[in-house]
């Protein structure tokens, strides 16, 4: 009897939304399996580049280039890009011969996913957000099951016969931390703690309202604001606290390594609606204020913080809207009025899937 192969392709890449979910699943794939071997497959500009050697995985590089949504004479190099991409790709399976493939999104996944295809390899793509992308659009045409973050995604789906709600992979650590003990550690024991993230690479104008947001709050001991700026965006919030002589109730970090435990301590999350972050703050059972980012591609940000509006988990405050009262009133609600903090505490709980990692990690052990 032909032994059946413990190497699996994971495959997606570009932003650290497509690269974190997989490596999360990937940690407890090796917890489940000490003798699955999974091989990472992205590009040499992506983030993937530098975050997945980190984590003691090994990668292997194509080339390929994103798609134009517009007709654009550049779609002729992204076509002769693609197929490089392909046959690369093809090398790397035909050298491998995994038992299935997984992809998280992202414009390198598409080659992957043809190549995998051509090999009557398995693949299993998940989609983190809850309107997909264009790469996965594509992908779920000819993969055997497409796994979902959001029940919302499911319409953009429809050509797919095995689509599975999952929930979105999460770091485990973030499961592991009791509140009290967690303020306790960060210094804001008996304290509300507001908790303001505006992504890896910060948000000036997100970071600018927080601090104008702390000011108001002035005069308040029980309330405490940690506002994780973004290290570019560091020095400019910096500046601006001291400008308005905001400091006394409010943290400024660059980049907050123990995320989890800040996110554990936490009363009131707000945050840029990147599908991970959502995951983790539902996981947490957290209220929170999302404020989508304008910038992202397909304006997924709204999309997903509409999906948690829409179950009474969180506000939804646009980017437009933080020059005026809109932030501080939500948030005074949920600071001051018990009743609608309990009940969207509830509702942030009942969205959150803190077991998908190991959903998922189960799925595709069952592969190998």
């Amino acid at each position: 009897m032909t032994q059946r192969s413990k190497t699996l392709i994971f495959s997606g890449g570009g932003t650290g939304g497509h690269i974190y979910p997989a490596i999360s699943v990937a940690d407890c794939l090796k917890k489940i399996d000490s003798h699955a071997n999974i091989i990472f497959i992205g590009t040499r500009e992506g983030l993937e580049a530098k975050i997945v050697p980190e984590t003691g995985y090994k990668i292997e590089f194509i080339e390929v280039k994103g798609l134009k949504r517009q007709i654009k004479i550049e779609n002729i190099t992204v076509a002769a890009k693609f197929l490089k991409g392909f046959w690369q790709a093809r090398r790397i399976l035909k050298r491998y011969k995994p038992a299935c493939v997984f992809v998280t999104g992202g414009y390198v996944s598409l080659p992957v996913a043809f190549a995998a295809k051509s090999f009557g390899i398995k693949i299993i793509l998940h989609e983190q957000n809850a309107f997909p992308g264009l790469a996965n659009r594509i992908i779920s045409r000819f993969c055997d099951k497409v796994l979902i973050s959001f029940e919302e995604s499911k319409k953009y789906f429809k050509k797919s016969k095995d689509i599975i709600l999952t929930g979105n992979p999460i770091r485990l650590e973030i499961l592991n931390y009791d509140q009290t003990q967690a303020k306790r550690e960060i210094g804001t024991d008996g304290k509300t703690t507001i908790l303001i993230v505006g992504g890896s690479r910060g948000a000036e104008n997100l970071n600018r309202a927080a601090i104008k947001l702390a000011k108001s709050f002035e005069g308040n001991n029980d309330v405490h604001f940690i506002l994780s700026t973004g290290e570019k965006k560091f020095d400019d919030a910096k500046s601006y606290a001291e400008q308005l002589n905001a400091g006394a109730n409010i943290s400024l970090y660059p980049y907050i390594k123990e995320m989890p435990k800040y996110l554990a301590a936490a009363d009131i999350v707000i945050s840029r609606g990147g599908a991970i972050a959502i995951s983790e703050i539902t996981a947490l059972g957290k209220p929170s204020i999302i404020v989508p980012s304008p910038y992202v591609v397909n304006n997924h940000q709204d999309y997903n913080a509409r999906a948690l509006e829409k179950e009474g988990a969180c506000f939804v405050v646009l980017e437009s809207e933080l020059e005026g009262d809109k932030l501080r009133i939500l948030l005074e609600k949920l600071i001051y009025d018990k009743q609608l903090y309990t009940s969207m505490q509830k509702k942030s709980r009942n969205l959150g899937r803190p077991d998908a990692t190991e959903k998922i990690a189960r799925l595709l052990s069952e592969y190998i």
